[in-house]
C-alpha cells in the first residue's frame, strides 16, 4: 500500500467536487497512515451519500464540520459516523445545509485498502406555507395557503411534504401528507401545493398546537423544517349514544349495497354494544375501501368472510383488520373476489360514536401468466380519458401501457397488479430498454394511481435491480422472487451448523385473529433483545390473561394470501430517521432454531425470519449469525418501532421514568449484564417491560416478560414468562439498564 492520495489532517484534506454521479476514491489506512481526510463544499442544501467498502480489515468513516475553522476535530464537530465492525460496509446518508464539510476514513484493525464512494443529491428547499386560520374549533378543517417548495432537480423530484401535529409539550402525531405539486409556470424547480385536514377525526382538546412540514425528495433528502402554530378553542363534547343501526352478529348484520359512491354509516360501540356487523355481496372482483373515523375512544374494524357459513367468526376467517390505537383513523383497502363478506366494528376502549365509510370499485381481471411465458395482449380499451392518457403519454412498451391502464382502472396498483406487470415485462425472454424505463416510470411521483407503501417499496427494489437485456429467468428469480415471493431466505447456517428449511402449517395469528405477546417463545437463537422489542409493543399487561393487542405488530405484517407474508422494518439509526423497508418471506422456517410456533401460530417465526433476511441484506453477514448471537437493546427497538431510542443506566431509572414511558405508549426493554443470574432474572438476557403499578400496600411494582415464554428462574406466579418485581428488585436485577422508544 505505497500510495496515499488523501490528506492526513483537516488542513491538507483532499478536495472533492461532489455531483449526482458516484465518485469512487481508492486509498488505504493503516498503522503508518491512520487517518485520511477529504473535504467538499455544498452551495445549497443537499443529501450527501457516503459508502466505505472494499476492506480487508476494520476501518470506519465519519462526516465532520470544523465549526470554528481551527483545523482540529473537537467536541460535537462529528456530525455522524458509521462504525460497522470488521469488513462490513459502512454508509452515511445525511441532508446538510450549505457549507464546508470533511470526510474522515480511519484505521481500526490491520492495514487495509478501501473504496470511498460519494455523491450528492440536491435536497428540497424553501418550504413555506401559511394557515388560513389560526383559531379553530375541534370540528373545523385546518387548511393552508401560499404553500411553496423548491427543488433544484425539478418538481418531479419532490416526493411529499410530511405533515405532523403536536400539542404544546406533547408527542408528534403523523397526519396525512401532501403529495400533489403544481409547477410554477415561470420556474420548473418551484411548485405550489394544497393541503387540508379535518380536525373532527382526531378528538383534539383545547390548546395550542404546531403544524410541522418537511419536504422529501425521491432519495429521502429533506428540506428545512417549517412550522406554524394554531389554537383550538373548544373541547369536543361526547354525544349520547341511544341508537343502534347495525346487527350484533353475522346473522343479523346490516346489509349494504356497495357502489362507487362513498356511503357513511354513523353508529356507536361500547360496553353494552361491543360488536357491530355489516354485510355486503360482490358480484365480481372488486376493490373494497373501508374507513373508520369520528372516534372519541378506541375502536377497530375487520373485514371477514364466513367461509363455512355457520354464522360464527372462526380461525382464519378474518381477512384483514386495522388496529390503530386511540382515536386514529382505521382504514382497510382490499381487492376481493365475488362473494359475501362482513365488516365488524368493535369496542376497545370507552363508549364511542363512529363513522363507517365504505365504497367499492370493480377490478378488471387479468390472469397472472407463468414466468417466461409471454402475457396475452389485453383487449383494446376504449379511447382513454385524460387520466388514462397518462399511460400512453408516459410509458413506452405497448403491452405494459395497455395492461397498466386496465389494472389501474380502480386508481390503484396492488401487489397482484405489479406481479402481472412484472410477468408481462418478461416477454421475449428478456427485459428490454423500454420495459426497464416503464417500470421506473410507474414508480415515479406523478402518477394517476396510488400504491401501498410496501408494494411501492418492493417494486422499486425490482425496478432498480432490472437492467437492459436481463434474462427473464434472472429477473424472475433474483428480483421478483426475492422481493415479492420470498424465494430467497436467510443463509441456512448458524454458528457453523447447516440448517434446513421446513414448510410449516398453521395460521398467522391463531384463533385470536391478531398478535398476542404470549405467542413469543424464543427457542435456540440468541435474539432475545429483538423478541423483547416485539413484546414491548403490546402495552400494559401483567399476565397472558390481559391479551392486549399490538397495533404495531398487526400493522407490521401483511398476509399476501398466497402463503407469503410481507414484514416491515424501519431503517432508523442513531443519526438517521431512515424509512420503512419491507421483506417478503414464505412459510419455510428453520424449525431447529426458530421461535416456537405454539398452537400453530406463525407470526413470531415469520417476523424473526424476515428480520434475519433484512439484517443479512443490510450487512452481508449470514442472517441467523447476525441476529442470533446477542445484540444491544437499542437497535432492535429502533428497527421495530421506527422511533429514536433513549438508553438509561439503571442508576438513572426512576419508577416515574418507567410509568411515564408506558403512559405515553412507548416501548421499554431491559437487560441484566454479567455472568451471575439474580433470583428472578437471567443474566445477559433481554426482557420486555409490560407494566408498572402501585399495590394496595403502597409498594411500587414493575412487571417484565421473558421472551422464553416461561419465567426462567424462580417462579413469579404462573410460569408464563411474566415476572412481577418490586421496584427495588427491578433495579437490583437489571444492571445493564433500560431502553425506551
Amino acid at each position: 500500500m505505497p500510495f496515499d492520495n488523501a490528506g492526513n489532517t483537516l488542513n491538507t484534506a483532499r478536495k472533492l467536487a461532489l455531483t449526482t454521479n458516484i465518485q469512487t476514491l481508492t486509498d488505504w489506512v493503516g498503522s503508518s497512515d491512520i487517518d485520511d481526510f477529504y473535504s467538499f463544499n455544498l452551495t445549497g442544501r443537499s443529501s450527501v451519500n457516503i459508502t466505505l467498502d472494499g476492506l480487508s480489515s476494520d476501518a470506519n468513516v465519519r462526516l465532520i464540520k470544523d465549526a470554528n475553522n481551527n483545523g482540529f476535530v473537537e467536541n460535537n464537530e462529528t456530525i455522524v459516523g458509521s462504525y460497522k465492525s470488521g469488513t462490513e460496509i459502512d454508509s452515511i446518508q445525511r441532508t446538510l445545509d450549505p457549507g464546508n464539510y470533511f470526510i474522515k476514513v480511519y484505521f481500526k484493525g490491520s492495514d487495509t485498502n478501501y473504496n470511498l464512494k460519494v455523491f450528492e443529491n440536491v435536497a428540497p428547499t424553501s418550504l413555506q406555507f401559511n394557515l388560513n386560520s389560526t383559531s379553530l374549533n375541534t370540528t373545523d378543517t385546518l387548511s393552508i395557503n401560499n404553500a411553496w417548495v423548491s427543488d433544484a432537480n425539478g418538481v418531479s423530484d419532490i416526493s411529499k411534504v410530511d405533515f405532523r401535529i403536536q400539542k404544546a409539550g406533547g408527542k408528534w402525531l403523523s397526519v396525512a401528507d401532501a403529495t400533489v405539486f403544481t409547477p410554477d409556470a415561470s420556474n420548473g424547480n418551484r411548485a405550489s401545493f394544497n393541503y387540508s385536514l379535518s380536525l373532527k377525526n382526531f378528538n383534539f382538546g383545547a390548546g395550542q398546537y404546531i403544524l410541522q412540514g418537511i419536504a422529501y425528495d425521491q432519495t429521502g433528502a429533506t428540506s428545512n423544517v417549517f412550522k406554524q402554530t394554531f389554537t383550538i378553542i373548544t373541547e369536543q363534547n361526547n354525544t349520547t349514544m341511544p341508537f343502534d343501526n347495525a346487527g350484533n352478529t353475522l346473522n343479523t348484520a346490516r346489509k349494504l349495497a356497495l357502489t362507487t359512491n362513498i356511503q357513511t354509516l354513523t353508529d356507536w360501540v361500547g360496553s353494552s354494544d361491543i360488536d357491530d356487523f355489516y354485510s355486503f355481496n360482490l358480484t365480481g372482483r372488486s376493490s373494497v375501501n373501508i374507513t373508520l373515523d369520528g372516534l372519541s375512544s378506541d375502536a377497530n374494524v375487520r373485514l371477514i368472510k364466513d367461509a363455512n357459513s355457520n354464522g360464527l367468526v372462526e380461525n382464519n376467517e378474518t381477512i384483514v383488520g386495522s388496529y390503530k390505537s386511540g382515536t386514529q383513523i382505521d382504514a382497510i383497502r382490499k381487492t376481493l373476489d365475488a362473494g359475501n363478506y362482513f365488516i365488524k366494528v368493535y369496542f376497545k376502549g370507552s363508549d364511542t360514536n363512529y363513522n363507517l365509510k365504505v365504497f367499492a370499485n370493480t377490478v378488471t381481471t387479468t390472469a397472472l401468466t407463468p414466468a417466461l411465458t409471454p402475457a396475452p395482449t389485453p383487449a383494446p380499451t376504449p379511447a382513454p380519458t385524460p387520466v388514462q392518457d397518462w399511460f400512453s403519454k408516459n410509458l413506452l412498451d405497448q403491452q405494459i401501457i395497455t395492461l397498466a391502464r386496465n389494472l389501474a382502472s380502480d386508481s390503484d396498483l396492488s401487489r397482484q397488479d405489479m406481479l402481472s406487470i412484472f410477468r408481462n415485462a418478461q416477454d421475449n425472454s428478456a427485459i428490454d430498454v423500454n420495459e426497464v424505463k416503464d417500470l421506473k416510470t410507474l414508480l415515479g411521483a406523478s402518477t394517476p394511481f396510488t400504491m401501498q407503501d410496501s408494494v411501492k417499496w418492493l417494486s422499486k427494489q425490482v425496478s432498480n435491480g432490472a437492467s437492459v437485456n436481463m434474462s427473464a429467468t434472472d429477473f424472475e428469480s433474483n428480483l421478483v422472487g426475492r422481493w415479492f415471493l420470498g424465494t430467497i431466505a436467510p443463509t441456512p447456517v448458524f454458528n457453523g451448523k447447516n440448517l434446513s428449511y421446513t414448510v410449516v402449517k398453521g395460521s398467522l395469528y391463531g384463533s385470536s385473529g391478531e398478535a398476542r405477546i404470549g405467542d413469543i417463545d424464543q427457542n435456540k437463537l440468541g435474539d432475545c433483545t429483538f423478541l423483547a422489542a416485539l413484546g414491548a409493543t403490546f402495552g400494559r399487561q401483567s399476565d397472558d390473561a390481559g391479551n392486549t393487542s399490538s397495533y404495531l405488530i398487526n400493522s407490521m405484517i401483511t398476509d399476501n394470501g398466497d402463503n407469503t407474508y410481507t414484514v416491515r422494518f424501519y431503517s432508523r439509526t442513531s443519526f438517521d430517521p431512515g424509512e420503512a423497508q419491507y421483506v417478503t418471506v414464505d412459510r419455510r422456517i428453520a424449525t431447529s432454531i426458530a421461535a416456537k410456533r405454539n398452537n400453530g401460530v406463525l407470526w413470531v417465526a415469520l417476523v424473526e425470519k424476515a428480520y434475519a433476511q433484512w439484517i443479512e441484506w443490510r450487512t452481508g453477514v449470514a442472517g441467523y449469525n447476525a441476529i442470533g448471537n446477542g445484540s444491544n437493546l437499542s437497535a432492535p427497538l429502533r428497527y421495530v418501532t421506527g422511533q429514536e431510542t433513549t438508553n438509561y443506566s439503571i442508576k438513572q431509572v426512576s419508577f416515574s421514568t418507567l410509568e411515564t414511558a408506558l403512559v405515553n405508549g412507548q416501548s421499554v426493554t431491559a437487560a441484566r449484564a454479567g455472568t451471575k443470574d439474580s433470583k428472578y432474572i437471567v443474566s445477559n438476557h433481554g426482557y420486555s417491560l409490560t407494566n408498572t403499578y402501585i399495590d394496595t400496600s403502597g409498594q411500587q411494582r414493575v412487571v417484565v416478560r421473558n421472551p422464553w415464554g416461561i419465567d426462567g428462574k424462580s417462579l413469579s406466579g404462573s410460569n408464563d414468562g411474566f415476572i412481577d418485581l418490586s421496584f427495588e428488585e427491578f433495579t437490583q436485577s437489571f444492571s445493564y439498564g433500560i431502553t425506551i422508544a
